[in-house]
């Protein structure tokens, strides 16, 4: 007869287990038998695998089962527990808010925020804290947040965290005038007033002795503070994810991991098991799968994301928008490996891989996108040379990626490149005074596609591209002269 092992984590001891059938069942009824429950009301809460997912049903007995070392880790609580936390579940469902703005950012930059609130509550400070979108870069603005800028007296209390900008006023009275402000609010035991209309798009968090009349204006709820739900586990949740990144840059994958399970526990122990920090943890583990390589796992865990998330938010949520990329990244990135074992690495269908995977990152990861688009021109290159219609194009891309990702000294090294690679080609071939003047006329007519479009909208330095690297072709022309001699 059949039997399968496992070891137990409970309660800071290891158990072993063996089963003779792999159904949910069955394991309940090991994992209870072996670990003795202290008291009668203690129940067993959660089961969840190396991997961090948890074991809910036969299926997922099956999946854990397959691994040559079977480790679970198994948490109890007492039933009074399970309804008090529920009660509190059932009370901050609404306080935490990741639909719009969710990524590691916004957690990073509201994490510090509510050790802010905490400081001047405990300095007796009056005063407002805000959380938005960075727009003191962007060319048009029309969220008016000068006014906000007007409120502050030092230069420190403006900080960036990525895409997000934190902004700290310390008053006792504060107006706000016709502001948008895409983001959230903390307001510190102040008087908060509006002139004009005054919209924020996320959440408003007020202390105790803080007064509003915000709320007249729309439909954004108050949110009371509380120091748990507000600062103590988001707080411990960005220390851990500050430590899981910090590993995951190290490619100490592993331990990576670990943090996030930890991560995981926390946020199933506190909010249950459908939920946005859950969601984030998934999400996590899903992301240093891929960094793995490892896309079946991460495909795995990005789809108990979109079901958390779904759920929770709807279909209309960033978070589900960001989730459907990763996993046609994943999907990509599946069919390049596919086409690499069939074709090898230097083949058509191979670099077509390369050109998506290049135009997914192309607005969100420019050092990716570069590198996908230079395999790219790599296989092109050593495929067709430069005698190719694409090739104008995929300078002009890379050349767009370079000046995006601001790497100036790239710009210089592609340009040359092109034109080394475009007199190669000609030199190699001495075929007839026709192929030659054939090239130099595509050559030229690349060029004219490349400066126009490299600088597109700016039609003074396009000129100047053009003018200059026509004296290039000039020059070009003038030492390959005697090819037009040569039989």
């Amino acid at each position: 007869m059949t039997s399968f092992k496992a070891y137990v984590n409970a309660r800071e001891k290891m158990y072993k287990i063996m089963l003779s059938t792999l159904t949910m069942k069955h394991l309940k009824q090991r994992v209870i038998e072996v670990t003795q429950p202290k008291t009668v009301d203690e129940v067993l809460l959660t089961i969840i695998d190396t991997d961090g997912c948890h074991i809910e049903t036969d299926k997922d007995v099956i999946h854990a089962f397959k691994k040559e070392s079977v480790y679970l880790t198994v948490q109890f609580q007492l039933e009074r527990q399970i309804e008090d936390s529920s009660k509190m579940k059932e009370g901050i469902s609404e306080t935490l808010d990741f639909k719009k703005h969710w990524n590691k950012f916004w957690r990073k930059s509201n994490a510090e925020a509510s050790k802010i609130v905490e400081q001047m509550m405990q300095n007796n400070e009056q005063g407002l804290i805000i959380i938005a979108y960075n727009t003191l870069k962007w060319k048009n603005r029309k969220d008016n947040f000068a006014s906000i800028i007007n409120l502050i007296n030092n230069k420190d209390d403006i900080k960036e965290f990525g895409i997000y900008c934190m902004y700290i006023i310390k008053k006792k009275l504060i107006v706000l005038e016709d502001v948008h402000i895409d983001g959230n609010i903390y307001a510190v035991d102040c008087e908060i007033q509006h002139k004009g209309y005054v919209n924020i798009t996320t959440q408003l968090f007020v202390t105790k002795n803080a007064k509003t009349d915000l709320q007249s204006q729309q439909s954004i709820s108050i949110i009371q503070w509380n120091t748990k739900l507000h600062h103590d586990i988001p707080v411990q949740f960005q220390e851990i994810e500050d430590k899981g990144e910090e590993f995951r840059k190290q490619y100490s994958f592993d331990e990576s991991v670990d943090c996030w399970i930890q991560y995981l526990k926390i946020a199933i122990n506190t909010f249950g098991l459908s939920h946005r920090y859950v969601a984030i943890a998934y999400n996590s583990i899903g992301n240093t799968y891929y960094d793995r390589r490892q896309n079946e796992h991460a495909i795995e865990f990005y789809e108990k994301v979109l079901q958390i998330v779904v759920d929770i938010f709807g279909i209309n949520c960033n978070f589900v928008a960001n989730l459907y990329e990763n996993l046609a990244i994943e999907c990509h990135m599946k069919a390049l490996e596919t086409r690499v074992a069939i074709f090898g690495a230097k083949h058509v269908d191979v670099a077509l891989s390369y050109n998506r995977l290049g135009g997914i990152y192309q607005y969100k990861k420019h050092n990716k996108a570069i590198k996908y688009y230079e395999k790219l021109l790599e296989i092109t290159l050593e495929i067709f040379g430069f005698n190719n219609d694409d090739m104008a194009y995929l300078f002009w891309t890379l050349e767009l990626e370079f000046e995006t990702a601001d790497i100036l000294k790239e710009h210089g090294r592609l340009i040359l490149h092109f034109w080394r690679m475009a007199y190669q080609d000609i030199a190699s071939k001495k075929e007839s005074k026709q192929y030659l003047c054939m090239n130099f006329q595509r050559i030229y007519s690349h060029l004219s596609f490349f400066c126009l479009f490299a600088n597109y909208g700016n039609p003074k330095v396009s000129i100047e591209f053009f003018c200059f690297y026509s004296l290039v072709i000039f020059i070009v022309v003038l030492i390959s002269f005697p090819l037009l001699f040569q039989s």
